[in-house]
């Protein structure tokens, strides 16, 4: 299957090559949209993100996968910072740092950088590691990452791997044979079901364990993640220890036995044919799309080349009016979208209104049923209590409301954007439909959409309650007070505060989103303002083109209406070898899917 993927993604390459080498022949410069399909083709990177709680093997794993203890590992929790293996031809390890700085140091360094006890609580300011190694289970494009484990001593580990969830592409989740899944593991894979479509799930350490004992700790795990809502397809057993071993010492016999080649086919199944078809497909669509606008640019350099002096002059004039019309278009949906941004503001100010006229008395409601279930506590005991009280209410008020309130902002921004952009896509249809009938050419269509931002983090503020000097002076006084008296001061200043706690929250809120809703607009906005400019410049470049042929005569017109027959003629070629590739990519995968559904 990987080696299907391999010749298709070198089929494609070919395509590209022969496009590039029709360009060079009239310029000398690449075509950059060109380019960059090659280079993603070429480097079909993923991030393949080791996962699990701290000493379940993630490190020695990846250490067998590569085939060599690379990454330090220990029987204590050891990786602290988040630590990236890709291809290279040469061993290099570079260390990212949080202040955008880089260095590079030997690989025999690298414990002083990623692990807890070389760089407790990450006291050097590392962001993360990165090792080239020229192994052949990288070269296909696969990135392994290596995470501090969750659940560890170190409290900043956990946090490490939660941040790092984002940036994956697959996961491989790795569980223990001897021990079933932890509470701290079972709060990872909540984490990360929205974050990825493909878990590997990996059950380590059968190194001591029967096959009946491996059957039973798989199907126990398995049984649990499904009342999780995973697909479990499989749980793969391997020994990563054994595996290590066993590729050190090219032992192929102990190498079968580990499982680990199991795990090595799975990924490459997943790169060749999940991973590998978008991306094969992506690659192809794109050159598709430039082949496409390659041959209009050919058939309209072709009519500014046959046309009269007075016909073309017509032609160009149209078209800089259509141009004109276009800019403006564009100017005044930027300016409607202006407005649109502050109606979504003010729908928030008043959601934010309602929201505080509601909240401030229940939580007022809350303290007095703390106060009157508390008569026993002592004035400071029952301000701490109060206090956390108030902190939790505003946690759990706000939560929903925000919860409720992104939704319904967000549906107000994409109800907007969708009028907007069938507004704009209209415009643009427009221009295309009177280019195309004025130089009497197909073009490609183009649309485009947004999203509300959404960021992963929200905090919220509860007053200091007290100076410690002011503190001190109330709590002096208060011995001298009877307890009840003193009892009711400390009810009534919580109760003072509260307004201003709720709309402190409710300004941070307001300001929160109405920055999200401004930066979301102002990013639609910049996308607008480049609606056409491709086509626009796509036809300029023909016209431009056959003009100076023109000037440089009847001879020259000539020779470069056979060059543009052949060019055509080769990309209509190079258009459908795409579209053979695309067959034998897309049916092999629906073959093989009609298989596996027949098997089951």
């Amino acid at each position: 299957m990987l080696e299907e993927f391999i010749r298709h993604k070198t089929e494609i390459l070919t395509v590209i090559k022969d496009i590039e080498a029709l360009t060079e022949k009239e310029s000398s410069e690449t075509d950059d949209r060109l380019l960059a399909v090659r280079e993603q083709l070429i480097s079909n990177s993923f991030n393949l993100v080791i996962l699990g709680q701290f000493k379940r093997g993630k490190t020695t794993l990846i250490n067998s996968l590569i085939g060599k203890e690379i990454l330090p590992s220990s029987v204590v929790p050891l990786t602290s910072i988040v630590t990236i293996l890709k291809f290279g031809e040469e061993v290099r390890c570079s260390i990212y740092m949080e202040d955008e700085s880089e260095k590079e140091v030997g690989i025999e360094e690298l414990s002083d950088y990623v692990t807890e006890k070389g760089n407790p609580k990450n006291v050097r300011g590392v962001r993360c590691a990165r090792i080239d190694y020229p192994s052949s289970f990288l070269e296909q494009g696969m990135l392994l990452v290596d995470t501090p484990g969750v659940g560890s001593t170190f409290l900043h580990n956990t946090e490490t791997t939660y941040n790092f969830l984002d940036h994956l592409d697959a996961a491989l989740f790795l569980m223990s044979a001897d021990v079933p899944i932890s509470q701290a593991e079972k709060e990872l894979l909540d984490t990360i079901k929205g974050s990825t479509q493909k878990i590997f799930f990996v059950l380590n350490k059968i190194d001591n364990l029967t096959t009946e004992e491996i059957k039973e700790i798989s199907a126990f795990n398995k049984h649990i993640l499904e009342e999780m809502g995973f697909c479990v397809q499989e749980i793969l057993p391997i020994s990563a220890r054994e595996a290590l071993k066993a590729k050190m010492a090219d032992n192929e016999i102990q190498l079968s036995e580990s499982g680990l080649l199991n795990l090595e086919d799975a990924l490459g199944n997943f790169l060749a044919s999940e991973k590998g078809k978008i991306v094969l497909n992506t690659a192809i669509a794109k050159i598709k799309r430039i082949i496409t606008q390659k041959l209009s640019q050919i058939v309209i350099e072709k009519k500014t080349l046959e046309a009269s002096d007075e016909e073309l002059e017509n032609k160009i004039n149209t078209f800089h009016k259509l141009v004109a019309s276009l800019k403006q278009d564009r100017e005044d949906i930027t300016y409607l979208l202006k407005g649109e941004s502050d109606k979504l503001c003010f729908k928030i100010e008043d959601m934010l209104k309602i929201l505080e006229g509601k909240e401030i008395p229940r939580i007022k409601q809350c303290l007095q049923k703390f106060y009157e279930e508390n008569q026993e506590t002592n004035p400071t005991v029952l301000r701490d209590g109060l206090q956390k009280v108030i902190k939790e209410e505003i946690i759990r008020g706000f939560d929903i409301f925000r919860k409720d309130t992104e939704k319904t902002i967000s549906n107000s921004i994409q109800e907007t954007f969708n009028r907007f952009t069938k507004r704009s896509n209209d415009i643009l249809r427009e221009f295309k439909t009177a280019s195309e009938i004025l130089f009497e050419v197909p073009m490609e269509e183009f649309e485009f959409s947004v999203e509300l931002t959404q960021d992963k983090g929200f905090y919220y503020m509860v007053q200091e309650y007290t100076a410690p000097t002011e503190e001190e002076v109330k709590s002096v006084l208060r011995i001298f007070l009877p307890k009840s008296i003193s009892r009711k001061m400390v009810f009534n200043e919580i109760m003072e505060r509260v307004s201003s706690d709720v709309s402190r929250n409710c300004g941070r809120m307001r300001s929160d989103l109405a920055a999200r809703i401004c930066k979301t607009i102002e990013h639609y906005s910049r996308q607008l303002k480049n609606l056409g400019n491709d086509l626009v410049t796509q036809i300029e470049q023909a016209i431009q083109k056959g003009q100076e042929m023109r000037r440089a005569g009847s001879e020259s017109i000539k020779t470069e209406l056979v060059l543009l027959a052949e060019k055509s003629l080769k990309l209509d070629g190079c258009e459908k070898n795409l579209s053979m590739i695309w067959n034998a990519v897309n049916m092999a995968n629906v073959k093989r899917e009609k298989i596996r559904v027949a098997n089951e």
